[in-house]
């Protein structure tokens, strides 16, 4: 029961910071030679790291990033070099191992710098996969990355996934004072929220709109005009459904909170809006994508293909005959700032 009810949490409330224990964890029957998998205290990453790692005997160090999961976590600075750095010290992972080889989240390099690391721990970090899944193929291939390794998809399992983790608290507020209140309205209400998030979520790449709130906008204009023009028809009376009009408006709104940042590689809604009226960030809140422009000076790149390796959506290109960085889908760019972090030579900027 516990396990199901932990379930159920982890996945229905994955907006709410949910920590798990840090220190060093052994995944299966790990020695001295066995690879060091890092990530953040986020429960849910813990888990499915775990389950990645299948039949691979590994250390697990689980560093501190506040709950949260990696990517919203490095780029809020809540998961950076000097939490990993703590979370090698504390467990004595000098202790566990003969090799000095770590492998890192590649979502957190907006916020992980590896020389300090190496520095002041002796550790030498790299960067792995993106999908915990991955790593049991990347370890048997000796550190070599396929091009599916290093991307992050926005796909619709994704999007299925994502959607009730990320609308249950939000169908919650009106779902609970209904019930309480006026329950002859929750099975309308119910229906009315599921339905306008899975069309949402499924078809997000094909409504018009340039944002989530401008999608969810479209589809509550549609779909009113469609409930109005049925009642006109049917009853002579367009507005014979003006509350399930207002609360359609309202319902479609709600689900297209951060829809943008959820599901595509858009900026987050919210944080766009707050950024407009002078608030920068909200921490580690909607906060792995950012507004602006990343800048290359082509004089400066030495080649070290850490820009191409590490983008988790595809914008650079691998290096081009005068052996530099160059864009392959600049309009993919979300400004993570994986990038620019991650240059040694300081050849990438963000304005």
């Amino acid at each position: 029961m516990n396990r199901i009810l932990d379930w159920l949490i982890a996945r229905l409330f994955r907006w709410l910071p949910r920590s798990a224990p840090t220190g060093l964890f052994r995944i299966g029957n790990p020695n001295a030679d066995s690879p060091v998998i890092v990530t953040g205290n986020f429960a849910l990453t813990v888990k499915r790291v775990r389950d990645g790692l299948g039949e691979c005997n590994a250390w697990l160090l689980v560093a501190h990033s506040g709950g949260i999961n990696v990517w919203c976590a490095a780029d809020g600075g809540l998961f950076t070099h000097n939490h990993v750095i703590d979370a090698i010290k504390v467990s004595r992972l000098a202790d566990h191992v003969k090799h000095r080889r770590i492998l890192l989240p590649p979502l957190a390099a907006s916020g992980v710098e590896l020389e300090p690391i190496h520095e002041q721990t002796g550790f030498h970090p790299h960067f792995g996969p993106v999908y915990a899944r991955d790593i049991p193929a990347y370890l048997e291939a000796r550190g070599k990355k396929t091009e599916a390794m290093r991307r992050f998809r926005f796909d619709l399992a994704h999007r299925l996934d994502m959607l009730p983790a990320m609308n249950f608290p939000i169908y919650l507020l009106a779902a609970v004072p209904l019930a309480i209140f006026w329950p002859q309205y929750l099975l309308g209400y119910s229906l009315l929220f599921w339905g306008a998030a899975l069309v949402m979520y499924l078809f997000v790449e094909w409504i018009p709109g340039k944002t989530g709130w401008s999608q969810a906008l479209f589809c509550a204009v549609l779909l009113a005009l469609a409930w109005a023009g049925f009642d006109a028809w049917r009853s002579g009376d367009m507005l014979a459904h003006g509350g399930w009009l207002l609360a359609n408006v309202g319902v479609f709104m709600a689900v297209g909170f951060d829809l943008a940042g959820i599901v595509s590689a858009r900026r987050s809604d919210p944080e766009r809006l707050l950024d407009s009226v002078g608030v920068k960030s909200l921490g580690s809140l909607f906060s792995e994508k950012n507004l602006g422009l990343i800048t290359l000076d082509a004089e400066r790149c030495n080649g070290c293909r850490a820009c191409f390796d590490l983008c988790p959506v595809g914008v650079w290109d691998d290096l081009g005959p005068d052996k530099k960085a160059r864009f392959r889908d600049r309009d993919a760019c979300f400004a993570c700032s994986a990038c620019v972090r991650q240059c040694g030579e300081g050849a990438l900027t963000l304005t």
